[in-house]
């Protein structure tokens, strides 16, 4: 095969145009079975003994973060408001992270649907991102044509590419817009754009072909012909969101922000969130499509420095000095996951990013989000490049005759995505 290297629609609708690395991918299929993908959160080790919160460890197989987190407070009957955590899991996998849970004791392990839940401690503050380091995960991807060898050296040229690269596209992974429907950023675009009737009937309306036929006949009939009451009867009861806004809705008819309000919190901004992720997605690979290094600061950069507490602006006159703190690991560009407070770079990397706003017709000041002010976003700043460290086995695959899998292991800091890396390495939808 010669030419470029295509990525699939749902990576495109994501904001992720292209890949870093040159080297065809290896194809294969992942999350097969849950203990293909494993993820263990890392932390720096608290000291506590007591305090107001109960620190847990959870071990969840095939459970997603929100569900668990719904089902483990009306088993405890406290409000969802009091469970804390670093960070939303995958579902297909098998996950261990941590959690705190206020003005709760719990003496013992025990288990809830699948997952076991562990006291490990207690703390005066509660779970937050801000105490997660980042995340180990263990990765098989199956039914990958060829021989061991074969397989191993294809797998080995791309991960010298990366290494040279110093790591991968610190994109927001396919999962942060929905992993088999991408809508949450489109939903995202509609509040920030004051549309929160249209935000409600893309999430609960809008069909993608993946998707089983009875949720599309559903989706269909909700958009053509806006009967929330025979939408409620149509929809699969294991679309709990969906259920819930037309529950709202086959009440109150036109009542689209208290529909939107059927939802937690935490996915209401995690729509508004989604549309920053993937404006800031277009412009890393807007940047990449430029022919701007990830690794290097250009005019116009903003770096950040640990050492120093804050970002800098590369200029002319500091930019060899950037440059060498880069090359050595004690610094990192960032480009904006933009928000209202959101402060634009200068010189041609500020005029990237400027270009993917205007492509998309977006002004930062929308981000207030005047129709439902709750979840306005201000923005934050990220690092564009994700450092991964892979170490490769290829065996054979005992679930597929004449096909291999390859197993990685690496760590991510935390926000990092593993889809991103998988992604350079399969450069195929994953599965």
């Amino acid at each position: 095969m010669t030419g470029p290297i295509t990525v699939p629609d749902t990576d495109a609708i994501a904001g992720m145009t292209l890949y870093l690395t040159a080297s065809r991918g290896i194809g294969g299929r992942t999350r097969q079975l849950a203990e293909d993908f494993v993820v263990n959160e890392v932390y720096a080790e608290r000291s506590e003994v007591e305090g107001r919160y109960q620190l847990v460890k959870i071990t969840k197989t095939d459970t997603e973060t929100h569900h668990f987190v719904r089902n483990l407070s009306r088993s405890l009957r406290i409000s969802q408001k009091r469970v804390s955590w670093a960070g939303t899991k995958d579902k297909r996998a098998i996950t261990t992270q941590r959690m705190s849970i206020d003005s709760i004791r719990l003496e013992a392990p025990f288990t809830l649907g699948n997952a076991i839940v562990e006291p490990i401690g207690r703390s005066d503050t509660p779970i937050s991102l801000g105490d997660l380091d980042g995340n180990d995960f263990f990765v098989t991807i199956r039914a990958v044509e060829g021989t061991q060898d074969e397989v191993a050296h294809a797998v080995a040229s791309i991960v010298d590419e990366m290494r040279n690269a110093r790591g991968a596209p610190n994109f927001f992974g396919i999962q942060r817009f929905g992993s088999i429907r991408p809508v949450n950023h489109l939903v995202g675009r509609a509040l920030v754009e004051d549309d929160v009737e249209r935000a409600v009937m893309t999430y609960i309306g809008k069909a993608f072909s993946d998707e089983p036929e009875d949720v599309k006949e559903a989706r269909k009939r909700i958009s053509d012909t806006y009967d929330f009451k025979e939408a409620l009867q149509r929809m699969p009861v294991r679309l709990r969101y969906e259920r819930a806004m037309l529950n709202h809705l086959a009440k109150y008819p036109n009542d689209f922000d208290g529909a939107l309000g059927a939802l937690s919190m935490n996915l209401q901004k995690l729509f508004v969130h989604s549309f920053q992720s993937y404006l800031f997605n277009k412009m890393v690979s807007s940047r990449l499509e430029r022919g701007f290094s990830l690794a290097r600061g250009f005019d116009g950069d903003r770096v950040w420095a640990p050492d120093k507490g804050r970002l800098r602006t590369v200029v002319p006159k500091n930019m060899q000095e950037v440059n060498q703190s880069l090359a050595a690991g004690i610094a990192s560009v960032q480009m904006p996951v933009p928000g209202y407070d959101t402060e634009l770079s200068d010189g041609v990397i500020g005029q990237i990013e400027r270009d993917v706003l205007v492509s998309e017709d977006v002004d930062l000041d929308a981000f207030k989000i005047e129709s439902c002010p709750r979840l306005a976003s201000k923005g934050v700043m990220r690092n564009i490049l994700l450092p991964a460290d892979i170490k490769v086995s290829v065996l054979p695959d005992e679930l597929i005759k004449d096909r291999v899998k390859v197993e990685l292991r690496f760590f991510l800091p935390k926000g990092g995505y593993a889809t991103t890396v998988l992604r350079e390495i399969i450069k195929t939808r994953l599965l």
